[in-house]
């Protein structure tokens, strides 16, 4: 009797080092997965207010195409803003749903993790992909607004040098494009320019990222 007791006492004290076990992970979890859950917010609200402005952005865009649509360097111009904001809506409004599906509580660390390496390099190569035409919509958007304040033509006023100022940032992003391309590829992951690309995901991600590891790791 004394050993089948001493037998159902070790099992209860083994049972509650056990519960013990499990509230301490999940007193340590639970912290880092609200932080991951709060960043992931913070991004997708971010993204909203960009898809907010990019909605005025193209709506603007629009107008001023129609209104000018009957000379063409301006028909031009607006379409390519107005074109570039529907891309940006588009990435914003993915951006904000591949978020929302990392941070679905019930689903596994492990594929919280992949879900998050998947935003984080979509939003990098959106980056890019936003980022890089404005070596030539800077001079577009410029065109724009000086017709639509001051009433200038900088294409009538010069046409080479906006027509050079145009070829000139063509050529400069697909060099850009193409260094990109080779960096991705060729160079080591702890290479300058690869921490560079991967930083384009924003340090939010990141952050969230290497919880999501630490969590995975305290798991295992």
């Amino acid at each position: 009797m004394e050993l089948d007791a001493l037998k159902a006492a070790w099992a209860q004290q083994a049972q509650r080092i056990d519960q013990l076990e499990v509230l301490a992970l999940q007193a340590w979890q639970q912290p880092r997965q609200a932080s991951v859950r709060r960043r992931l917010r913070w991004f997708s609200g971010m993204q909203l207010g960009w898809l907010l402005v990019w909605i005025a952005v193209t709506v603007l865009a629009a107008s001023f195409w129609v209104e000018h649509r009957q000379v063409p360097q301006l028909l031009l111009s607006g379409l390519a803003l107005h074109i570039y904001g529907i891309a940006a809506i588009w990435v914003s409004v993915t951006r904000a749903l591949l978020a929302v599906h990392v941070d679905m509580a019930s689903a596994p660390v492990l594929i919280q993790q992949q879900r998050l390496a998947r935003l984080r390099r979509f939003t990098a190569l959106s980056e890019l992909g936003l980022g890089l035409p404005w070596f030539c919509l800077w001079l577009l958007a410029l065109q724009c607004l000086c017709v639509q304040w001051l009433g200038l033509d900088l294409y009538a006023m010069a046409p080479a040098w906006f027509l050079g100022s145009l070829g000139f940032g063509m050529v400069v992003m697909l060099g850009s494009i193409a260094a990109a391309r080779w960096a991705m590829r060729r160079l080591p992951a702890r290479h300058r320019l690869q921490r560079l690309l991967d930083s384009l995901s924003g340090q939010s991600l990141a952050r969230a990222q290497r919880q999501l590891r630490e969590l995975q790791q305290g798991l295992q």
